[in-house]
């Protein structure tokens, strides 16, 4: 299989920089450019964002900008995410791409009658796709008996402030019950942090 998971393909490049400076400018002199070019040092930045936002201004991380990749997730993830609407999202479209090789999530089951019956289903709900595309039903109409477990692939660019929301849902609010949206949040929480660690 490809790869699974959620990956940060980008980030600004001087994100960490900017936070800490934006942490900085209403208590120090100096222009903005100048208070920004005091604002190098990746562990006094750490420090001060870890600060500045454990008392309530999380609007300083909001100058950072991460963009990820979300490869081979459940469509119960992207809809997870698409209601973080301070975020920006472009997802492959059912309406125009052939789905029927998109593959599936299949959960941990504790009785294997039990995998073996969802795999059924879901093998079913696809063969059925497949025979309204191949009698020309249009694939924006025969998207709707697509299970939520296939395979999505989609991209989503969010500032730090958003990502931090996003995280926070993912591994101790309501998606801690999703076990896939759960652990993806863990695993892009450790991501997130060899790239911006203060953040």
């Amino acid at each position: 299989m490809n790869k699974y998971g959620a990956f940060v393909i980008g980030c600004s490049n001087v994100g960490q920089e900017v936070c800490a400076a934006s942490g900085r400018i209403s208590t120090q002199s100096g222009t903005a450019l100048e208070i920004f070019e005091r604002s190098h040092d990746e562990e006094k930045n750490t420090k001060l964002i870890g600060k500045v936002t454990k008392s309530g201004h999380t609007s300083t991380i909001e100058h950072i900008f991460f963009n990820l990749a979300f490869e081979n997730v459940s469509v119960v993830v992207e809809q997870f995410m698409i209601e973080f609407r301070l975020a920006s999202f472009t997802v492959k479209s059912r309406r125009y791409v052939d789905f029927y090789d998109a593959g599936y999530y299949v959960p941990e089951f504790k009785a294997q009658e039990n995998k073996a019956k969802y795999q059924q289903t879901i093998d079913s709900l696809f063969e059925t796709y497949k025979l309204l595309t191949d009698n020309e039903i249009p694939k924006e109409d025969a998207r709707f008996v697509l299970p939520y477990c296939f395979y999505s692939n989609f991209f989503c660019s969010l500032g730090g402030r958003e990502l931090v929301n996003v995280l926070t849902a993912m591994i101790y609010g309501r998606g801690r019950k999703v076990k896939e949206i759960y652990n993806i949040g863990l695993s892009l929480l450790e991501e997130c942090r060899k790239i911006a660690p203060g953040i």
